[in-house]
């Protein structure tokens, strides 16, 4: 499926002669049809010969209505560009012509109108001077047909054109990420919420579980004032969910829908009341929001001034607009005809990827002055002009490390992540993350340093480094992988097992060489007091020895007299036994607990 819109000056005709192919009056107001006049959106459809469908978007040409223009050729293939003979080129015409060729449209017809109302050597005329004036734009080799929608004449000609154009102009990609910007909502008797708008990205199927992010700012307050962030990687809680109830193409039923379609969507989930245009059907989970992005743009060749931060202006994106703030790379102006780096500051939040095109428009002279190419929909680094396709490095490096799924979502580039957790790392960070990693553990000597230390992204460089290994949650150099052997040859142990129940005190020791010896094993800590292994061993024996000996069981004293020891050592070490199921108090006295049980069972 392909969708063509219409363009060209207001009153050219290009609603009749959507009327005389179709059969269908893209024209669905009372005001439009007692006026005369296209103020809104229409639509049709149109089954070529070929069998090959299309959907053809009709527009307002008049200057009052350029915003509703703008809203319906956000996602199209191609134009028809309307001119009518008895009228020539008009400002209109020069203005669609100018978006459709910012908005970066590559192919078209151009008709030429009311052919009946003028005779052969003024249609001359009319072709010679439409022919000049889409000299050096893409409608430059367009075919040009002669029309009237009355008599019908040359419509046969312009639907083989039409089938020409199709058969050169590829369809929609699937990118398995589907976006819909609504450009019309209504509640239907009996169906409820109904939107449409052009499915571009990927597909949608029947009872698909989507969201409504209301990026318009008029059905959902999703202001940047309101937040504390101008940009959101999830947005699920800023949207509303909503479940496709039922999907159809100009009438027909559809399970699924590829994209490139014209769909009208019946929604579960949501009242009309609480959709606008320009907001956007997505999976949330695809897609991030921004209220701040850069682009390249190109400033139109014959405007009469620069372009430069001063000013008001709007953003025209899918089928939505607004309002922006924008500042200009480099020396802060561009000129007519200049390409540049502007970064945009909007006042809502909307769900952009890298590529999209859109139109800037002053609001104070009510011109449209330049189009553009989102490039960056999270800015951190100063504007500045980056080449296209080093964007996704870019944003790697700028940002040292980024999620795959946050770049796919800024970016629609699928990167597989090079580090652990789903990590894409910039090999800049890779490389000073491992230097810092190995400074610190060699720093650190033989004990090493707590892999607490570290962060996420250090510890999965930490993973694959060639030159450190984690040992029992320490991280240390291979230089000193033989750090169990150092440590038990430690001065500190000689010195307690030469006083068991007496033990000196870790005065002269390294406080992280005793806290690895703890850990290790190496030495019992009970309340501050330091024991060797022996003394635990010992004093266990001591206890099994008193239990045998009385039965109702043994006192503190007791045991500081088999132990020959002073209360000051005796009480941090009971404490230790009661905490570890060593011993068990029953009032005064003191019983073998489970732990000693099951180890001196049977002795």
């Amino acid at each position: 499926m392909h969708v063509l819109s219409t363009a060209g000056h207001v009153d050219h005709g290009k609603s009749s002669l959507i009327l005389a192919l179709t059969g269908t009056d893209p024209d669905r107001w009372k005001e439009e049809k007692e006026r005369g006049l296209t103020i809104d959106l229409g639509f049709a459809h149109l089954k070529l010969p070929s069998g090959k469908e299309l959907s053809l978007v009709d527009v307002p040409g008049h200057i009052r209505f350029i915003k509703n223009m703008l809203a319906g050729i956000g996602a199209i293939d191609g134009t028809i560009f309307v001119v009518a003979a008895n009228e020539l080129w008009k400002p209109q015409s020069e203005e669609h012509l100018r978006i459709l060729d910012l908005l970066g449209t590559r192919s078209g017809i151009i008709a030429l109108t009311k052919a009946d109302l003028v005779d052969e050597e003024w249609l001359e005329l009319a072709r010679l001077d439409v022919q000049d004036h889409v000299a050096g734009t893409f409608l430059e080799s367009a075919p040009i047909v002669e029309v009237d929608s009355i008599s019908g004449r040359g419509l046969d000609e312009l639907i083989a054109k039409m089938e020409d154009l199709l058969a050169s102009t590829p369809t929609a990609a699937d990118l398995r990420r589907p976006r819909l910007w609504i450009d019309r909502v209504f509640s239907s008797k009996g169906s409820g919420t109904v939107v449409t708008g052009t499915l571009t990205g990927g597909n949608i199927r029947i009872n698909q579980d989507l969201a409504i992010f209301h990026s318009s700012g008029k059905s959902w307050n999703v202001l940047v004032s309101n937040l504390t962030k101008g940009f959101v990687e999830a947005i699920g809680d800023l949207s509303s969910k909503v479940k496709v109830r039922g999907m159809q193409s100009h009438g027909t039923r559809l399970e699924i829908a590829d994209p490139g379609r014209r769909l009208a969507l019946n929604l579960l989930g949501i009242s009309s009341e609480e959709v606008s245009r320009g907001d956007v059907l997505i999976d949330s989970s695809q897609w991030c929001a921004t209220s701040t992005f850069d682009a390249d743009i190109k400033v139109l060749a014959d405007l009469g001034h620069g372009v430069s931060k001063k000013g008001a202006y709007a953003i025209y994106v899918g089928s939505g607009d607004f309002p922006a703030k924008i500042g200009v790379t480099g020396k802060g102006e561009l000129e007519p005809g200049e390409t540049g780096t502007i970064r945009v500051h909007l006042s809502s939040l909307v769900p952009l990827c890298a590529g999209d095109r859109f139109i800037l428009r002053e609001l104070g002279r009510r011109e449209t002055v330049a189009g553009g190419v989102v490039s960056n929909v999270n800015p951190r680094s100063p504007l500045k002009r980056l080449a296209a396709e080093d964007l996704a490095i870019q944003i790697i490096e700028e940002r040292g490390y980024v999620e795959s799924q946050l770049l796919y979502k800024m970016t629609g580039e699928v990167i597989p992540p090079n580090i652990s957790e789903g990590y894409i790392i910039s090999e800049s960070l890779r490389a000073k993350i491992e230097r810092d990693l190995k400074e610190k553990a060699l720093s650190a000597g033989e004990l090493g340093f707590e892999i607490s230390e570290l962060d996420e992204i250090a510890r999965s460089v930490l993973e694959v480094h060639p030159d450190l290994h984690v040992d029992s949650a320490r991280v240390r150099s291979s230089k000193f992988r033989q750090i169990k052997d150092a440590l038990s040859e430690h001065p500190y142990l000689k010195n307690l097992e030469n006083s068991l129940f007496k033990p000196p005190p870790p005065d002269e020791v390294d406080r992280q060489e005793l806290r690895e010896l703890v850990r290790r094993g190496l030495v019992i800590e009970c309340d501050g007091i330091y024991y060797s292994p022996v003394a635990l061993a010992k004093a266990k024996e001591a206890v099994w020895k008193l239990a045998r000996e009385n039965e109702r069981g043994f006192t503190v004293a007791q045991l500081r007299d088999e132990l020959d020891t002073s209360r000051k050592y005796l009480l941090a070490l009971v404490g230790y036994l009661d905490s570890h199921g060593i011993t068990r108090r029953s009032g005064d006295f003191r019983k073998p607990g489970p732990v000693l049980a099951r180890e001196f069972k049977g002795r």
